[in-house]
């Protein structure tokens, strides 16, 4: 009996604990904006900004997991690169610390009358700023009472011996420890809940300074598995992130289990109680580690590249030469747009190029970017259509509004090149899946069409980017040509499906891929002939 009691008193209070993370999370998220991507994606452009941002906003939300699948999710959309990401993760790992910190304090008899004032406050308050703060409350006061239930659980494993000849296994060989601490922080997917239960059993004086450390260290090991899982579907930068992650934490446990003896010593002198030690051991571990894997953050990423191999390929996001502040000088605001325009042209025309080797060559690399890129190509086009909009025309000379009233246009078709382009390649996934194969003469039919829509393409954004008439007339001939092109193709292809040259399913595939490469072709000519005609 007295065993399921320890069981259900450590088991509930540790899931009051995680719950509590997880509400006072949310209460800091909420009342920091929604911020949390802006800033990794603005503030971490130099490795030592990205440590301390990533510290930062770790320490202000409570959660290393949420800083680093957020970070996973902003690497796979690509806004961070590997190198910014290994810093965030640096931060993230002496941020996370803070919880520690916090709940080594001795005031777990407030749980209660904090959690009364946290709902007296949400059932009162109107304003959200408020509503934020009784989260916050709500969580703290949780948190603290899942700690008291632990240590209470906790406590009757003072007088057992299978549980204290463990731990003194783990002050013995600290690898045991360590191990242990890596397999529940695996399973719970919380670092800060298994140093919160290391604590609690501080607090009762159920385990040595080094045992705790040890546990510690294998929990640093353990949440790399929440990285890991997150990164599970993304594009190999984010599979690299979750392995600088998981060596850095590794390295960090390596550095220190063979000194484990010393640093407990050292860090007896931090503080007179065990649970302060603890969490100074949890942070002084984080910021030393950071400290000797800084000046080696290329050797991580190296190891990285290694562990996943391939090519990867950043996304160009986000607007470059689009200021609000000019638009009171509507002449140098149309020429802005117009360089935004023709990069939203040439990002087109990449994604062109690639769907050509995503569906040919059936890579699956290729197929991810373009869609990525796609993504990238909407967001610009939104920015670029409400700034065209803000442009005032009536300042314009003939020419520049001339000049708008392309851009206007134009901007539409390129963005609808994007969205052919995604169908394209989610056709090529479709292909892939299914493990079809086209005949030898549909390949080369298929291969004609993307080369003569490059050309269309390229021919386009010539046009508009040098206001090209010649140019312009070209396109036009070039996609008369493709139609012709795709009424044969399709005719060659019902041909070759009575025959049975072709399987049926591929057929479909075919078909609708021409049909896309030809709307691109359709947009080429669009884009000519808003040139042409100048409106």
């Amino acid at each position: 009996m007295e065993v399921l009691t320890i069981i259900f008193g450590i088991a509930g209070g540790l899931a009051l604990f995680l719950y509590g993370i997880h509400v006072l999370s949310e209460g800091l998220q909420r009342a920091a904006g929604g911020k949390l991507k802006l800033i990794l994606e603005k503030l971490t452009n130099k490795p030592i900004k990205a440590v301390a941002t990533g510290a930062l906003i770790t320490a202000v939300i409570q959660s290393s997991s949420i800083t680093t699948i957020t970070l996973i999710g902003l690497i796979n959309a690509g806004l961070v690169n590997l190198m910014q990401a290994a810093g965030v993760i640096m931060g993230a790992n002496i941020g996370t610390t803070i919880t520690a910190q916090l709940v080594a304090f001795h005031i777990g008899r407030y749980a209660l009358p904090i959690i009364a004032i946290g709902t007296l406050i949400f059932f009162t308050a109107r304003k959200k700023k408020y509503h934020c703060l009784s989260q916050i409350l709500l969580g703290f006061g949780i948190l603290f009472l899942g700690m008291n239930l632990m240590g209470e659980g906790a406590e009757p494993l003072s007088s057992s011996a299978f549980f204290l000849d463990m731990m003194e296994k783990f002050s013995k060989v600290p690898v045991l420890g360590v191990a242990a601490g890596a397999i529940f922080t695996g399973l719970i997917q919380s670092s800060s809940a298994t140093t919160g239960l290391v604590i609690a059993m501080g607090m009762k004086g159920l385990l040595s300074l080094k045992a705790a450390i040890a546990i510690i260290i294998g929990a640093n090991i353990g949440t790399c598995v929440t990285a890991l899982i997150a990164s599970i579907g993304t594009s190999i930068s984010a599979k690299r992130a979750a392995i600088v992650h998981t060596s850095f934490n590794v390295s960090g446990a390596l550095i220190f289990i063979p000194i484990i003896s010393l640093f407990s010593y050292l860090v007896s002198f931090t503080a007179t109680d065990l649970p302060r030690q603890i969490a100074n051991a949890h942070t002084l571990f984080n910021i030393m580690t950071t400290l000797i894997m800084f000046p080696l953050m290329f050797i991580l990423v190296f190891i990285a590249k290694k562990v996943v191999p391939g090519k990867d390929f950043l996304i160009d996001r986000g607007v470059k030469f689009l200021d609000e502040r000019i638009l009171r000088t509507p002449s140098i605001a149309l020429s802005q747009a117009d360089k935004e325009t023709l990069r939203m042209a040439d990002m087109t025309n990449e994604m062109l190029n690639k769907s050509v080797d995503a569906f040919m060559k059936n890579d699956k690399d290729l197929i991810r970017v373009v869609i990525k890129q796609e993504e990238a190509v909407d967001e610009l086009y939104e920015n670029i259509d409400r700034y065209l909009a803000k442009i005032p025309e009536r300042k314009l000379s003939r020419k520049d509004y001339e000049r708008l009233a392309i851009l206007k246009h134009s901007i539409n078709d390129i963005e609808r090149v994007g969205d052919h382009l995604n169908n394209v390649v989610e056709l090529a996934e479709r292909k892939m899946k299914s493990k079809l194969v086209f005949s030898e003469a549909a390949n080369r039919e298929m291969s004609i069409m993307f080369d003569e829509v490059k050309r269309v393409y390229k021919n386009a954004i010539k046009a508009l980017k040098e206001n090209d008439e010649r140019s312009a007339k070209i396109t036009l001939k070039l996609e008369d040509d493709i139609d012709e092109k795709e009424k044969e193709f399709e005719a060659n292809h019902i041909r070759r499906l009575e025959k049975g040259i072709c399987h049926p399913a591929s057929g479909i595939i075919f078909v609708d891929t021409l049909r896309n490469l030809e709307r691109i072709s359709d947009h080429s000519r669009n884009i000519a002939n808003s040139v042409v005609v100048g409106f």
